[in-house]
């Protein structure tokens, strides 16, 4: 069916120092709103006003409203979004992926990625100046005219050419610009040397500790992920905390390693189970929702945090 054609107003209200906004529409042509229920249909309203026209307050409804930012992205809606864009290749996508965790631009939690401090930093400096590089839009157009030099139909020469004079200016503005500086990030240790506070900085084997007193002291020590959680062994004053595979998957252990092996896919909690008064591990499922349940495998307990209520699974 052909497309319904539509009269659009929005207009804008004076009051006080406010603005309020307003917005309606008149069908010119139904077109397949033929078939929409009149009910419907009857929804779509035209405000008839003109510039300089007076309104009258009636009433106010108070309401707030929320936006909620888009998801993270995983690795299967990144690649999809690069498809959408037409940026890369069903073969570039997988290094694409490796080389914004390898190099520590993101770090991914829970499947999704997240921009580390050094991510955030190298994106606004290459947005500042190299805006023209730094796009959807160019990204686009390169692999089109790549496509159009394998081709044989554009000489690779001339398009080298086009991209390397607005390219070299860029990187002139670059070379003149002030040394780039990560914020620093403070953890809650105290150096053992000089009782400064440790900062955690990212190396090429991962996170570290390293002394704010630096270069005057020079302490490093290896970072740990804490989650305020103490170890649940018997005899054992170490702390839980967040480590990943060779994969990049989380799991939790003891900071006691490898003194003490406990080791868990699921985050422990500070909770014992009322049964066996083994740790209890909070559980994320898309299907039943947040809930603990017991380490024992043998034990069926089942705590509901969504519903606040214990019940037997």
């Amino acid at each position: 069916m052909k497309e319904a054609r539509l009269k659009k107003m929005t207009i804008e209200i004076e009051m006080g120092r406010y603005i309020l906004k307003a917005s309606g529409s008149d069908i010119l042509f139904d077109g397949f709103l033929t078939i929409y229920e009149q009910e419907n249909l009857s929804k779509i309203n035209f405000l008839y006003l003109k510039k300089g026209d007076k309104v009258y307050l009636l009433r106010i409804k108070p309401e707030q409203f929320f936006t909620k930012p888009p998801p993270r992205y995983t690795e299967a809606s990144l690649v999809k979004k690069l498809e959408k864009e037409g940026i890369g290749r069903p073969s570039t996508y997988v290094p694409i992926i490796d080389t914004i965790q390898r190099r520590k631009y993101t770090e991914k939690i829970k499947k999704k990625f997240f921009p580390t401090g050094l991510g955030k930093t190298v994106n606004s400096f290459l947005i500042d100046y190299f805006s023209d590089i730094v796009n959807t839009n160019f990204t686009a157009k390169m692999e089109n005219q790549l496509d159009e030099i394998e081709s044989k139909g554009k000489d690779w020469v001339d398009v080298l050419k086009i991209f390397y004079h607005t390219f070299s200016e860029d990187l002139k503005k670059a070379n003149s610009a002030q040394k780039l500086t990560i914020e620093p990030v403070y953890s809650e240790e105290i150096c053992g040397e000089c009782g400064k506070k440790m900062l955690i900085k990212s190396g090429r084997f991962g996170k570290f500790l390293a002394c704010s007193g630096f270069p005057d002291c020079k302490n490093t020590k290896p970072f740990l992920d804490k989650i305020g959680v103490f170890c649940p062994e018997e005899k054992c004053s170490g702390e839980i905390i967040r480590r990943k595979t060779k994969k990049g998957r989380i799991f939790y252990g003891c900071s006691s390693y490898p003194k003490c092996s406990f080791v868990s896919w699921k985050e422990p909690t500070n909770k014992k189970c009322p049964e066996c008064n083994n740790v209890l591990l909070k559980v994320n499922d898309k299907k039943n929702g947040t809930y603990l349940k017991c380490f024992n495998s043998s034990c069926n307990y089942k705590e509901d945090l969504d519903e606040k209520k214990k019940n037997r699974v």
